[in-house]
């Protein structure tokens, strides 16, 4: 899977500028999804390509960030509850920190995000394309 092989080349401050970008992106989503009734062309638009993002996930992926960023909760909920009380059987920290990461990276590549991280040079020089 490239994403978890990835995150042994990114460093911890990488990683934290993709995870705050890609929060950014679920606040937004959240609160425009659950706050306004007659949503525009563009929040209609900005709700499919979040939607999209997240069906491409795995499994686990998906399931912690819909159930870490976007229930109505979200905003009362910590890591921990999501990883020892969601999870079913629950994981531990360090299994969920590269859950969380993993899907992170990848909504940011499916939503083209500016992180300020170079995540398409790493793809690129980790895992060269090889025609033969």
């Amino acid at each position: 899977m490239i994403s978890m092989e990835l995150l042994k080349h990114l460093t911890r401050a990488e990683k934290v500028k993709i995870r705050k970008a890609v929060v950014n992106e679920l606040e937004r989503y959240r609160l425009s999804k659950f706050t306004v009734e007659n949503p525009d062309n563009d929040n209609v638009a900005f709700h499919q390509m979040i939607e999209r993002a997240i069906e491409r996930l795995p499994t686990p992926e998906r399931f912690l960030i819909e159930a870490r960023y976007l229930s109505a909760n979200s905003e009362y909920l910590t890591d921990y509850h999501v990883y020892n009380l969601k999870f079913n059987p629950p994981i531990s920290a360090m299994t969920y920190t590269k859950i969380r990461d993993a899907a992170m990276i990848k909504i940011s590549l499916y939503l083209n995000l500016d992180t300020g991280v170079k995540i398409e040079y790493l793809i690129q020089t980790n895992y060269p394309v090889r025609f033969s």
